[in-house]
């Protein structure tokens, strides 16, 4: 017999929400009863937000606001129409998936109404991360001011999906028993992930969704690898008994001003017919407006190094990229799905040493810009929607096991009883909301996730120190 119902709250219903929440709630609700009671989105998506909802849920009470500007706190008014509203509807859990900058107002006020939260990657960012250093900076004192008026009894979990991700996790087993087997944690790591948003010089300009307006590629999806690579690494080390404590950054970006050198408009004209009617700009006077945007990173390159007592002991090259290999070739975007409809695809790879004794490497390139629908078996090969590889490199001769192994996603797929139609990756983030709801409803404690608020601590420094570093063009370092 479950405690209570889980009765939710949505602050906003974009592209994510739409493809993730929506369908796992409705899902949630069929199995156990679940209620999506009310939610929250901007005046200007009235319509469209009414519309998509009313496809999963017949009875939800809307909240519509305009933008506001407020750092850590909702505008009063907002504040008293969010709490008739979770009086009325007796919510008890909030999913925050709203742009990064109004995370923490929304975070801060969840947490003072006794609001079990979900919240999406990243925790924070602010609206100049990638100029201002002061904005830097808040990125990782925001996890702290969380962290100090945290519930213990509330679930708080970052949906940050790798973490849940079957693979992810086969690959954290392989590397912590080698830690904890023989010592040796991991000694070196090169981790890159492209995601090809492929934006025309005017869209960069026009355009946020995902957009370069003062923050960019480490605010997107940039977190992810930030969160799984400081992850790895310190696992490794507790397993392995060895002591990290201090780490340092050096970053440099790639910003809209730098794609421009790269491909002018002269170039464009090239790949797109009547390119010219669309964007008929000079080159100087779209740099002009990069400028005045306060441009961000869309590219982000970081050296990693950790330390113990002043000797670094383990690097890590973290490639984070929008402006790689693309299936996009429409000149318009497709505004209603800037998200997954204009050719963006995942390339990831990680290669893990852990000295001597062994090698892991993981592999997931899609080719198909179509993700949605129903996947087969053949999407588990390379260049399919879940493609997903393991490949384990063992110094036999010395401990043992196959001297190369590979397990691919179509193996853990069985092993977990994974849906194969679906997106593993998507799948993951099921995982979350799941955990979510079974400690609402009383099946799990709060602290009982692999994503739990308190384990985000160093993807959130890292996070602000890579920002620093890319504005300093200098190597950062903290104590840890």
């Amino acid at each position: 017999m479950f405690l209570s119902k889980a009765k939710i709250l949505l602050v906003g219903c974009g592209p994510h929400a739409r493809r993730i929440y929506l369908p796992a709630l409705k899902s949630s609700q069929d199995k156990i009863g679940t209620e999506l009671k009310a939610v929250v989105e901007l005046q200007s998506k009235e319509e469209e937000t009414i519309s998509i909802v009313n496809k999963y849920f017949a009875s939800v009470e809307y909240l519509f606001i305009k933008p506001f500007n407020s750092r850590l706190e909702l505008p009063i008014l907002i504040q008293k129409s969010l709490n008739a509203i979770v009086k009325k509807n007796e919510i008890n859990g909030v999913i925050i998936a709203t742009d990064p900058t109004n995370h923490m107002q929304y975070a801060l006020w969840a947490e003072k109404q006794g609001l079990h939260i979900l919240m999406d990657k990243p925790i924070s960012t602010h609206q100049n991360a990638a100029n201002s250093v002061n904005g830097a900076k808040m990125i990782a004192t925001d996890f702290e001011l969380l962290q100090s008026i945290r519930q213990p009894n509330l679930a708080f979990i970052i949906n940050s999906q790798r973490r849940y991700s079957p693979g992810h996790q086969i690959m954290q087993e392989k590397i912590n028993e080698i830690a904890e087997k023989y010592s040796m944690p991991v000694t070196s790591m090169q981790t890159t992930h492209c995601d090809g948003q492929f934006r025309l010089p005017n869209e960069i300009i026009n355009l946020n969704y995902h957009g370069y307006h003062g923050y960019g590629k480490v605010s997107h999806s940039g977190y992810h690898f930030i969160d799984m690579s400081s992850l790895i690494i310190e696992n490794s080390f507790k397993k392995a008994k060895k002591k990290i404590d201090k780490l340092s950054v050096f970053s440099q970006f790639i910003r809209p001003s730098g794609l421009l050198k790269q491909q002018n408009q002269e170039d464009f004209k090239k790949l797109f017919k009547n390119y010219s009617d669309i964007s008929p700009q000079t080159d100087k006077q779209i740099i002009k407006s990069y400028i005045e945007m306060n441009e961000a990173e869309v590219d982000a390159f970081s050296n990693i190094t950790y330390y113990s007592e002043g000797i670094p002991v383990s690097n890590v090259s973290l490639n984070l990229i929008h402006n790689g290999f693309s299936r996009r070739s429409n000149l318009i975007p497709n505004l209603e799905d800037l998200y997954k409809g204009n050719g963006r695809l995942r390339h990831e790879y990680y290669n893990i040493q852990q000295g001597p004794l062994q090698n892991i490497q993981i592999h997931s390139y899609q080719s198909k810009s179509e993700q949605d629908g129903i996947n087969n078996d053949r999407d588990f090969e390379l260049g399919g929607n879940n493609h997903f590889d393991i490949y384990i490199f063992r110094n036999a001769n010395l401990i043992g096991g196959k001297i190369l192994e590979v397990i691919s996603a179509r193996d853990f797929s069985n092993i977990y009883n994974l849906d194969k139609e679906k997106l593993i990756n998507e799948l993951a983030r099921i995982n979350a909301i799941n955990d979510f709801i079974e400690i609402i409803i009383g099946k799990r404690k709060s602290n009982e996730t692999a994503s739990d608020l308190s384990k985000h601590k160093s993807a959130s420094q890292i996070m602000s120190l890579i920002y620093q570093s890319g504005i300093n063009n200098k190597i950062i370092s903290i104590q840890i």
